[in-house]
């Protein structure tokens, strides 16, 4: 058996098994669904409205626990192929799970504490950077790696989530750059 043929079996046993995880995340979720609302059902049938108003809050919380975290496992997911990845789903997922959780609005400020002197530094960076510069840095950013991975024998499970953490600061530049109140 050759080389090429036996990475190409591999290769679709390793896409089949992703499509398999994925669908049954998929039956999962749907059955977690399904369990909520049945619960909802039967607790308006036996408690009245204080049952209701429960179980509203609590699911809302379920949601936001679910959404949060499906954005932070598909950032890290999604990380080692080329774009930002984690670097813009990881902070979108925890300010999802901020707003109905402490903890992850405390995790959200200490966060926001200890970068505060790279986003000053960002700031006064974007504040002399025209609007016009944004995309061409961002495509330069990330066309930037894809000699490297070419050249040199670095593995793209390596390259690619690097270069989606190290993206953070100009994801964070471009931001301050292009949103509407500019000082």
């Amino acid at each position: 058996m050759s080389s090429a043929v036996l990475f190409a079996s591999l290769m679709t046993l390793e896409i089949f098994d992703f499509w398999l995880a994925l669908t049954l995340l998929a039956v999962l979720a749907c059955l977690l669904i399904y369990g909520i609302l049945d619960t909802r059902f039967e607790l308006v049938r036996w408690k009245g409205a204080e049952a209701v108003a429960l179980l509203r809050r609590n699911a809302r919380r379920l949601w936001v626990l679910i959404a949060g975290t499906t954005l932070i496992v598909l950032g890290i997911l999604i990380s080692p192929l080329p774009g930002p990845g984690l670097s813009v789903l990881g902070p979108l997922g925890l300010a999802i799970l901020a707003s109905e959780f402490v903890w992850a609005r405390r995790l959200a400020l200490q966060i926001k504490q200890r970068s505060e002197p790279l986003r000053e530094a960002t700031q006064h960076v974007a504040d002399a950077t025209p609007r016009w510069a944004v995309i061409p840095v961002c495509v330069a950013y990330w066309a930037a790696p894809i000699p490297i991975e070419i050249w040199v024998p670095v593995p793209s499970t390596v390259l690619w989530p690097a270069a989606s953490i190290f993206f953070a600061p100009v994801f964070l530049w471009a931001y301050l750059v292009l949103r509407p109140a500019r000082r």
